[in-house]
C-alpha cells in the first residue's frame, strides 16, 4: 500500500492553507496578530518559560505564541511532541511570515560514544513519519537547509563546544523502537533519534523557508537496552538555545 495513500498529491493545491485560517482568524477577531520575527527557534514543553524570562527580559505574545528573546528572534515552546503537530506549527508561522526555523530538542543516542548532554548538528532525517510525505514526493530523507546548518556548526565551534554531525531517525512512535531498526540504521551512520525533524524540514522546504536542527543527547538506545537520562539535559538545552538564538541573529 502506497504511503501517502494518493502519492500524486505533492502535485496538487491544498484546499485550505494556514493563511486561510490566519484570515478566518483576523477576521473573526477584527484585528491582525502582531508581526512576529523572522527568525524563530522551535523548543518543547513548557519548561522554558521561567528560563526565557530571566535570561531574556523579552515580551510574550499569546496570539502567536511567540517569545521574542531578542528583536530578530523568537522562540515558540511547541506544546506536545511529535511531526504532526511540529509541522502545523511551522506552517502557521510562515503563515505570519516566519523565514528561518531552528529546531532545539532532545533525542536519543544510536551511538554509545555520543554522551548524554552532547550536541548534534543535524545533517539530514530518516522519513519514519507520515507528515512529511504529504508535502514531499517518496525519498528516504528530508533535508535541512545546507547554510543554516553550517552556521549551526560554525557557531558551536566558535563557541567551544563539542559536537557531532550526522543523520537522525525521526518517528512517530517512540516506544515501537526496536533492536533490529536501531542496528540497521547505526550501520548506516545514523546518529540519533527523535519525533520532529524530518516533517520540520519538509514542511519548511515546501514553503520555501529555511530550517535547521540541534539536538542534545538525553539517553541511549542499544542491543543492552533503553539509558534514559533526560534530567541531565537541562544546562546542554539551554546552552543549545543560545547558540540556536546567536545563528539566528547573525
Amino acid at each position: 500500500m502506497p504511503f501517502p495513500q494518493l502519492p500524486s498529491k505533492h502535485r496538487w493545491e491544498p484546499l485550505f492553507t494556514a493563511s486561510d485560517f490566519r484570515r478566518y482568524e483576523t477576521a473573526r477577531r477584527g484585528s491582525p496578530p502582531p508581526r512576529p520575527p523572522r527568525n524563530v527557534v522551535l523548543v518543547f514543553g513548557e519548561r522554558w518559560t521561567r528560563y526565557l524570562r530571566r535570561t531574556f527580559r523579552g515580551r510574550y505574545d499569546t496570539r502567536t505564541g511567540i517569545y521574542r528573546a531578542t528583536r530578530s528572534v523568537g522562540v515558540v515552546q511547541v506544546q506536545g511532541p511529535g511531526a504532526p503537530f511540529a509541522g502545523i506549527v511551522v506552517e502557521e508561522l510562515a503563515a505570519l511570515g516566519v523565514r528561518r526555523f531552528v529546531l532545539v530538542g532532545l533525542a536519543g543516542s544510536l551511538a554509545r560514544e555520543i554522551r548524554v548532554g552532547s550536541m548534534v548538528v543535524c545533517t539530514k532525517a530518516l522519513r519514519d513519519e507520515g507528515t512529511s510525505h504529504h508535502y514531499q514526493k517518496g525519498a528516504p530523507f528530508s533535508h535541512p537547509d545546507r547554510r543554516l546548518t553550517s552556521s549551526l556548526a560554525l557557531s558551536l565551534r566558535a563557541a567551544g563546544t563539542p559536537y557531532s554531525r550526522g543523520p537522525s531517525w525521526t518517528t512517530d512512535a517512540p516506544y515501537r523502537e526496536t533492536v533490529p531498526e536501531i542496528r540497521r540504521y547505526r550501520r548506516a551512520g545514523i546518529l540519533t533519534v527523535e519525533m520532529e525533524a524530518s516533517a520540520v524540514f519538509a514542511v519548511a522546504r515546501a514553503l520555501d523557508r529555511e530550517a535547521a536542527a540541534l539536538f542534545v543527547i538525553s539517553d541511549h538506545l542499544d542491543e543492552t537496552g533503553w539509558e534514559p537520562r533526560f534530567h541531565d539535559t537541562r544546562a546542554a538545552l539551554h546552552h543549545a538555545l543560545r547558540i540556536a538564538i546567536r545563528v539566528c541573529e547573525n
